[in-house]
């Protein structure tokens, strides 16, 4: 178990900084044609749907490395003075709410993105933009997030039992904790 969740890490580290930017220099590039497109009167077509459509993929994806990397905002006001091991045991407890919460949201995704692709959805406008290739996407992405969640549950239940280390990742010592206050 150890050994696929840090492959899956490593990946998602490896891989993931090209995933978020990739769709966020597509969509400067859009958009800054967009922006001279209406000063010569001929707009970009599709803007607007392929913006909100790149966004989903930067945003969704985005969020698992978050999580991944504990890069959230954390609230310790209640918890900072409570035994490491408490710590990591509320730590987990929250992972897995989260876990919960997303896995609901992440399956209604994949109905909701089978439907549109079951009928190939497309925004009708001045040109048809197809929307069920980033339906897919966002399911995609919140799996990972949901996935990601579950991995820091089980290396918080790991640290709560005890264990300093696990899949690469170390817990905090009673050190770390003093030097935050």
């Amino acid at each position: 178990m150890e050994r696929l969740i840090l492959f899956h890490e490593e990946n998602l580290k490896k891989w993931g900084v090209y995933i978020i930017s990739t769709p966020l220099i597509v969509m400067t590039i859009v958009e800054v044609l967009n922006a001279f497109g209406r000063k010569l009167f001929i707009p970009f077509p599709c803007c607007l749907e392929a913006v909100e459509s790149l966004l989903v993929i930067s945003v969704y994806f985005g969020v698992s490395i978050v999580a991944m990397e504990g890069g959230h905002v954390n609230v310790t006001i209640m918890t900072r003075k409570l035994p490491n091991r408490l710590q990591h045991a509320l730590d987990a407890f929250a992972n897995l709410l989260g876990m919960s919460a997303f896995g609901f949201l992440s399956v209604g995704a994949w109905a909701e993105a089978f439907r549109a692709l079951r009928i190939l959805e497309m925004r009708i406008g001045v040109y048809r933009f197809p929307l069920w290739p980033f339906k897919l996407l966002f399911a995609v992405g919140i799996s990972f997030l949901t996935i990601q969640l579950a991995i820091n549950a089980i290396k918080f239940v790991h640290f709560a039992l005890g264990h300093s280390t696990y899949a690469g990742a170390k817990a905090k010592q009673e050190a770390e904790v003093l030097m935050e206050m």
